[in-house]
Order: C-alpha cells, then structure tokens, then sequence
C-alpha cells in the first residue's frame, strides 16, 4: 500500500522537489526511475500462478528492516556512479519506501477498524488519484507503464541478492501480463473477472486488485486520510533522498529513518 499509480504519481511530485542535480539523474533515466518507485513489488507477480522463492523474497523484504538493502545500494552506485540507471533506480525506490512506510500504519488499522480488505483501501486510493488527473480508473492501465527493456533489468539486478537479471526481466513481465488482464474498461470483461474471484472464494480479498466501477462509500475518509498522508510524504522523501545521496559522498552512516520496513 499504495497502489502502483499512487507511487507512480508520488515520484512525479517528489521530483519537483528534488535538489537539480538529483532531479536531472531520475529524469536523464526516467524508466528507471519510475519503475524504482514501485519497489520490490515487481516480484509478487513472478510466475503468480505458483508459490515460488522469488514471491516469498518479495514479501520478505517488505517485512524486514530495509537498512541492509540501502547499505548494499550504496556499494552498487559506487561502483556504477551517480550518473547511471542504477542510482535513478534507487532513487525511485526510495520513494516507494518512503510512502509504503508513512502510509501502511494507517491502512492496517483501518482495515480493522472498517472491516474493508486492505487491497479495496488501496484500489479506492487508486481511483481517487486517477480522477484527480482526469482519468477514468476502469480504463486506466498500469501495463503501459511497465518497462520490458534489458538496461532495466540489467540497472534493477545487482540490487538484489539471488536474483538473476532474467529474474528480474520474467518480473517484470509478468507483472505487465497481470495489469493487462485486470484492466478492465468494459462491463463484460469486469464482470466475467469478477465472477472468477467470486467463484474462488476469495472476492472479498481480490476484488482490490482491480479498479472496480462501483466506489466503496466506507473508503471516503481513508481517501482523505491518505491523500494527507502523501502530501506529507513528498517533502520528507525529497529531504531522506538528499541525506542518502550525502552519505554517498561523505562516507557519513545512513539516516536513521532508513532502518525500518515497508509497514
């Protein structure tokens, strides 16, 4: 939590923010950084039909403290330099972390609070932001923004232990392949896809997965809440980027704030 388009609106803001110099690398590389702001969220959708290492790695590194995996980033840019992919990368993913971690303490206890599964909080925030810019959120489709290209999962990598850049390229598109079956523009098509969670038993878990037409009047207020939460986020980000990027050149430890996990 968030969904992909609340980050992916995220790093937009966050960019406006940022130093120049900081800015002029995510926008120089700007597929890498936009897929950065979506995190290690790519590998919940490797091959999503089986239980595998590479999904149980995703949530993994969502539960654990994230410290370890910006220490080693710090080795990758050295080694790669600010001016490359891989530091756009990290950048985004900053962000991602930065909005997962300010936001999720909220939804869980809303979802105890309202009863309301924690993926329909988030797809209601999806649709709130779409709106926002104008779009239709049953039309929308988080597939187009999804990179397929060997540079970023050459850049993505060297970030993750165990994982193979042809790991990271099935990711990638399997992710893709599943935002492309759950955009769902037309009535028919939702309806059918709605019928298959219903049929599985578990419609009330999954039905988040995808931009419902019908809005959930119970999420009104998370909207709100959580649209406070992300413009509050931006700043922050903006100064935790800046401090990661002087530990880079200084040698200086981690801030603090970066020893913590996505929830």
């Amino acid at each position: 939590m968030p969904g992909f388009y609340a980050h992916h609106r995220f790093g937009k803001e966050v960019l406006i923010c940022l130093r120049e110099d900081l800015r002029e690398v995510a926008e120089k590389y700007r597929v890498q950084f936009d897929i950065g702001l979506q995190g290690p969220d790519l590998f919940f959708f490797y091959k999503p039909y089986r239980k595998n290492r590479v999904v149980t790695y995703g949530h993994q590194l969502h539960k654990r403290s994230v410290l370890p995996f910006f220490e080693h980033g710090l080795s990758v840019v050295e080694r790669r330099g600010v001016d490359s992919r891989e530091y756009a990368y990290l950048l985004g993913f900053i962000c991602h972390f930065m909005l997962d971690s300010q936001c999720h303490s909220y939804v869980n206890s809303m979802v105890l609070e309202t009863g309301v599964e924690h993926l329909e909080i988030e797809e209601e925030f999806e649709k709130f932001l779409l709106r926002e810019d104008g779009k239709k959120p049953a039309a929308f489709s988080a597939a187009e923004l999804v990179p397929r290209d060997g540079e970023t999962a050459a850049s993505i990598a060297p970030f993750y232990d165990g994982i193979s850049e042809k790991i990271v390229a099935d990711s990638l598109a399997d992710l893709q392949k599943v935002k492309r079956l759950l955009t769902a523009p037309g009535i028919l098509k939702q309806g059918i896809i709605n019928g298959a969670m219903k049929i599985s038993g578990h419609y009330g878990q999954l039905k988040g997965l995808m931009n419902q037409r019908k809005d959930n009047p119970a999420c009104e207020e998370t909207n709100r809440q959580l649209r406070e939460l992300f413009e509050e986020a931006v700043p922050l980000t903006a100064a935790m980027i800046e401090s990661y990027d002087a530990s880079l050149r200084t040698g200086e430890r981690l801030a603090k704030r970066f020893d913590r996990n996505f929830e």
